[in-house]
């Protein structure tokens, strides 16, 4: 087990919180860590018929369009459970019945204190999708085994979808 000597802020910004944390090591030495602080996130595979919800936009870290499960971060003090009913509405539009809890997945461990929350639900009431202002949302619907077939070719890669996927297919689901 390490013990925090001493923290250092280097960047506190709308998502992320960035410090730079020296810390004792179990044989009396130092050494530094460098963390990324994250409110956490949610992400849910949201079913409406014999079709799963999964949302395309262009991530900008990587450069590229991602199609993902519906997803967003947790507001600071915001339940997840909360946050993924808030989420489902401003991604998809609608409203989100028989919800199940899966186990969070920490996607970055050795950098980053964020945890996903994971769901599924059915998708209940069109309300109307209303996105940040910042964001460009397709959305799209798939069956299970198209998306099976997107993650096993590399089209999708997003970590969060392909744990999620993981959880439904367990439990056999399969549409």
């Amino acid at each position: 087990m390490e013990k925090q000597i001493s923290r250092e802020e280097i960047y506190n910004g709308k998502v992320i919180h960035v410090v730079r944390d020296e810390v004792e090591l179990d044989d009396g030495n130092r050494a530094y860590r460098e963390v990324v602080l994250h409110n956490g996130g949610v992400c849910i595979a949201l079913r409406n018929g014999d079709y799963f919800y999964m949302v395309r936009q262009y991530r900008y870290s990587l450069g590229k369009e991602m199609l993902e499960f519906p997803a967003g971060k947790i507001e600071k003090g915001e339940d997840p459970d909360e946050a993924i009913v808030r989420e489902v509405q401003e991604e998809t539009g609608y409203t989100v019945k028989n919800l199940k809890k899966y186990p969070p997945i920490i996607p970055t461990c050795g950098y980053c204190s964020e945890r996903i929350h994971l769901y599924y639900g059915i998708a209940d009431q069109r309300v109307g999708q209303h996105f940040d202002p910042d964001e460009r949302i397709e959305l799209e619907k798939y069956t299970l085994k198209q998306i099976r077939e997107m993650i096993a070719s590399g089209q999708i890669d997003d970590s969060k979808t392909i744990a999620l996927m993981y959880h439904l297919e367990t439990e056999g689901l399969d549409v």
